[in-house]
């Protein structure tokens, strides 16, 4: 049983959940807030969190809203290729503003490409599209809902060809993005979940050369790719298509093979992971919390957790993500080693070093599938204390001297409610 504030917590996390919601999904942010519309990559952590939690607590009204998401982002799927939105074809959503898009229009140098039914459809996210199909999967696990898979395997299909056809730019198994050079309009030069640019640039403030191969994308299309595979070579639903499960194994097989020669480095005398790769295959060497989101996209079989990376580099890969250069014990997992050249402490670091309730869940999951217990709850007790603060389920926030402070930069601060931070702390709060 839950002490009694932590129940509070959890019941006002659900009814966020509940008031993020709406006919056509959930919300990433409050209505009045700066995220407050539908975006993909949000969506589909907020589900998977969601899920997570009501297996072991059922809750009908979060199933059916996670459904009714699901088939909104289905809907929204890319059907053409359009260079000015980053639309292909297979591809999911990054960004959809039916208004309030004005921020994006107006007033910039480089404005964003607006639909001619005045809709925003911005599809400028590397990692939405494996993260749908898991979501898909997932709820599909969850529910047991033989019907709604069966009506958007068409759409699961072609978010597979996508991993396998424009998510791998150059044709080398692992996925990548850029900004193209050639787009009259505006989008987002850095397309994987910490997406400032502040993240990647380096002390000089400069872009990796395109294109860039973010650590945790490999680890998340490596599992949707994994489960879709299995699912085609072993359903009981009369759904056989062994010859493209085996293509996927295969695509998956050759993905983890290339991240294990790739992405591996030592820092402070452990193993650890690459932020990502640029254009030239080359490390991008600064330690972030990324690489343990690949703990997280972990795949079952009888009875045995797998993720792309190896199992021999894990317990180091932890052991480093714990040193306190990234781990502080009221805070959590920084989102970049405060040892790095571009981190800052500041109440302007969105990135660079704050912490993100969400990123705190997934890896706290990934913790869990392969017996990290200790560690576990040392960051599920870390994770809740600066919520406990906030009493709301802040998208982020900075830690000074035990002091906790949301984020701030010029007229942007962190919203007050996120629902990847309400959906991370609420499966926290279900355990």
């Amino acid at each position: 049983m839950l002490p009694m504030n932590y129940e509070d917590l959890r019941t006002k996390f659900y009814n966020y959940l509940i008031e993020l919601s709406h006919a056509e999904g959930i919300n990433a942010s409050g209505k009045n807030e700066v995220y407050g519309c539908i975006f993909g990559r949000d969506s589909f952590i907020t589900i998977l969190k969601i899920l997570h939690a009501i297996e072991r607590q059922p809750d009908e009204q979060l199933l059916a809203i996670c459904k009714r998401s699901l088939l909104k982002h289905v809907e929204l799927q890319g059907k053409e290729s359009n260079i000015e939105s980053g639309e292909q074809p297979g591809k999911f959503i990054h960004e959809y503003r039916v208004a309030n898009y004005e921020r994006l229009t107006v007033n910039l140098p480089v404005p964003w490409y607006v639909y001619p039914d005045n809709k925003l459809r911005n599809y400028d996210s590397i990692d939405a599209t494996p993260l749908a199909l898991i979501a898909i999967y997932k709820y599909w696990q969850v529910s047991g809902d033989n019907e709604f898979v069966l009506s958007v395997l068409p759409s699961v299909e072609s978010g597979l060809n996508w991993l396998i056809t424009y998510g791998d730019m150059d044709k080398d198994i692992l996925l990548e993005y850029e900004l193209p050079k050639a787009r009259s309009h505006g989008g987002l030069s850095v397309q994987s979940w910490t997406d400032s640019y502040e993240s990647l640039t380096n002390i000089f403030g400069k872009l990796p050369p395109y294109p860039i191969a973010p650590v945790e994308v490999q680890g998340i299309a490596w599992l949707a790719l994994t489960i879709w595979a299995d699912f085609y070579m072993n359903n009981s639903m009369g759904i056989n298509n062994v010859i493209f499960g085996q293509k996927l194994h295969f695509q998956a097989q050759k993905l983890k093979e290339r991240f294990n020669d790739l992405y591996l480095l030592k820092n402070k005398g452990l193993w650890f992971a690459a932020q990502a790769l640029n254009g030239r295959k080359e490390k991008i060497s600064t330690i972030t919390a990324n690489p343990l989101i690949c703990l997280w996209a972990a795949f079952s079989h009888d009875g045995k957790k797998e993720c792309i990376i190896d199992e021999k580099y894990l317990g180091q890969l932890v052991e480093r993500a714990f040193l306190p250069d990234m781990f502080v014990p009221n805070a959590g997992i920084r989102t970049m080693s405060e040892e790095s050249p571009t981190f800052s402490a500041s109440e302007s670091s969105y990135h660079n070093g704050s912490f993100w309730p969400m990123l705190n869940g997934l890896i706290i999951e990934g913790l869990q599938n392969f017996g990290f217990e200790e560690k576990a709850t040392k960051l599920h007790q870390a994770m809740l204390e600066p919520l406990l603060y906030f009493q709301m389920p802040i998208e982020l926030y900075i830690e000074q001297n035990g002091n906790y402070l949301p984020f701030k930069n010029n007229d942007q601060t962190s919203c007050s409610i996120q629902a990847w931070s309400a959906a991370a702390a609420f499966d926290e709060l279900s355990s």
